[in-house]
């Protein structure tokens, strides 16, 4: 690799092929995804490590194209000079720049890439950044399996979806960098499983320590997979032996072999049977993901009721929560209003009481009131006795008698003896 030239690596592989967990031993091991990936869902707990912004340009191109990401037909015929094509051209180059410009080595994962490796390679090679592409292969039969528990389809959707896949991208890539990674080997020592793989792209990272190691041999657990298959024998279809020969072939290239010749002999071979077989096969998946759209329909649908049916058992023990809140609360008023009463029943005792000895008083306050009356009457009449009597004292004071006899008064005061202790 050349100082200074950035990187993409691109992984490459059919869905369930185990492109998830090479991409995410990608990052453990420091390499740039991108930010805002996928968040993690039920068929992978541990993550899709997709770029959201990549997988909705590649589904808005596919639906353009009139395909869909589980569409066994090959894309239309030049296809990639179409208007929809330039758009999602410019839309990667955007991503890029908002993403990745920066980074000395990144990898983008989406299994829909497969079959828009010509537009990544034109967007990264006009910006001066060197592609590689990083196959991720698992046994087909394996892939079938898995991909018929999560979407119940029959073996030759998913065979012949993994021969799309797979030649589609190895038709693309023949001018670029590449290898393959066997999902069993990874699972066996994934360190060294992509330390081999990257060394072969000439991609150059950190040596990978005691902690990134031990990351790996965690994040990469061999529990995590399901369906493992032995390699079938007896009578097989003839797509059947394709996929199991360009398996057969990857596996090879990521042993250290060249098996690319007898992929593309592979993918001849595929072209002849897709003549032969082709519509019955794209009938068959057609039917298979209008089971599957009616699923997911009859999923939301499920969701939308058990929604409804939990918001009315909700609403059911909220209402049993408030009466039992308004019952708690009649009990504790009623409570109340005895303790009112009662208290009401003394109060009303005490005003009786009151009022009793307040009528008393009233009473007495008459009695005394009538008394003064009386007293106040004697008063007015002594007072005018008196009047009269000192009025007839001055009269008689003022008489020419008590004159006369004044100085005979005083003799008589004179002759009178005086009393007194002896």
């Amino acid at each position: 690799m050349n100082a200074g030239t950035s990187t993409a690596i691109l992984v490459a592989g059919m869905h369930r092929s185990g492109t998830s967990a090479l991409t995410g031993a990608l990052k453990v091991l420091g390499i740039s995804l991108g930010d805002h990936l996928l968040a993690p869902g039920g068929d992978n707990p541990k993550g899709y490590w997709e770029h959201q912004g990549a997988v909705e340009i590649h589904e808005r191109l596919l639906v353009t194209l009139d395909r869909r990401w589980d569409d066994v037909r090959p894309l239309p015929d030049a296809w990639l000079a179409s208007d929809a094509a330039r758009t999602a051209l410019a839309e990667i180059d955007d991503l890029i720049s908002r993403e990745f410009v920066a980074a000395p080595v990144w990898a983008v994962k989406d299994p829909r890439i497969c079959r828009f490796l010509p537009l990544w390679i034109e967007a990264l090679q006009a910006r001066g950044i060197r592609p590689v592409v990083l196959f991720a292969a698992r046994k087909p039969s394996e892939v079938s399996a898995s991909i018929a528990a999560r979407n119940h389809w029959s073996a030759p959707v998913s065979e012949m979806l993994w021969l799309r896949h797979v030649f589609e991208a190895e038709t693309a890539s023949r001018s670029m960098p590449r290898t393959a990674v066997i999902y069993d080997d990874l699972l066996a020592d994934p360190a060294a499983t992509v330390a081999t793989a990257l060394a072969r792209l000439d991609v150059v990272i950190s040596r990978p320590t005691g902690g990134v190691q031990d990351a790996l041999a965690k994040f990469v657990d061999s529990a995590d997979r399901h369906h493992a298959h032995p390699v079938a024998e007896g009578a097989s279809s003839a797509l059947t032996l394709i996929a199991d020969t360009a398996y057969a072939s990857l596996t090879g290239i990521a042993h250290g072999g060249d098996g690319w010749h007898q992929l593309r002999e592979c993918a001849a071979r595929f072209e002849v049977e897709w003549q032969h077989c082709g519509p019955g096969i794209e009938a068959v998946a057609e039917m298979a993901h209008r089971f599957s759209a009616n699923e997911v329909a009859a999923g939301i649908e499920a969701s939308r009721l058990a929604s409804d049916l939990n918001a009315q058992i909700r609403w059911s023990e909220e209402a049993v929560q408030i009466r039992s809140a308004l019952q708690a609360s009649h009990d504790e008023l009623a409570v109340k209003a005895q303790h009112i009463s009662l208290e009401r029943d003394g109060l009303s005792a005490e005003l009786r009481q009151v009022m009793g000895e307040l009528a008393q008083t009233h009473s007495q306050l008459s009695i005394a009131q009538v008394e003064s009356a009386r007293v106040t009457k004697q008063l007015q009449d002594s007072q005018a006795e008196a009047r009269s009597f000192a009025a007839t004292i001055e009269e008689m004071l003022q008489s020419r008698s008590w004159k006369v006899t004044r100085p005979m008064r005083a003799l008589a005061r004179f002759l009178t003896p005086k009393t007194g202790p002896r």
